[in-house]
């Protein structure tokens, strides 16, 4: 089982990918924060193998959240998430930590074979 912690500051999302993650078999969303700050205590609580994470939040945005998550875990998978698709914010979040950077319109699509590759790629380098 693949465990997942879904960071959005919109709640609409955060039940949107619970559902499509629920959905497939082996994969479990465990945990939801709303914010960096609730997302640092929850991954470190949680351990989770993969975090999604929004980049634009308030209290603590994406960015730092992830620094955080991959100082206390550096086994965990990141996938950073944003509506703003520029390089500066994928730059910034792969250069905190982040393993790999999805715009929100793609998500839905795109997020098991993410997860499914960067699982493997991280089993491939531990």
């Amino acid at each position: 089982m693949i465990d997942i912690l879904v960071v959005d500051d919109n709640l609409q999302l955060r039940d949107t990918l619970r559902a499509i993650l629920n959905k497939r078999q082996g994969f479990r969303v465990t945990g939801e924060a709303g914010d960096g700050i609730a997302a640092a205590q929850m991954a470190q609580t949680l351990r989770p193998h993969v975090v999604l994470m929004d980049v634009g939040m308030a209290r603590m945005d994406g960015v730092e959240a992830t620094r955080r998550i991959r100082a206390l875990l550096p086994e965990t998978v990141v996938i950073g998430m944003s509506c703003h698709t520029s390089r500066e914010v994928e730059g910034a979040l792969l250069a905190v930590g982040a393993n790999a950077f999805l715009p929100k319109e793609l998500v839905a699509d795109k997020i098991f074979d993410v997860i499914a590759q960067e699982l493997m790629q991280d089993k491939t380098t531990h």
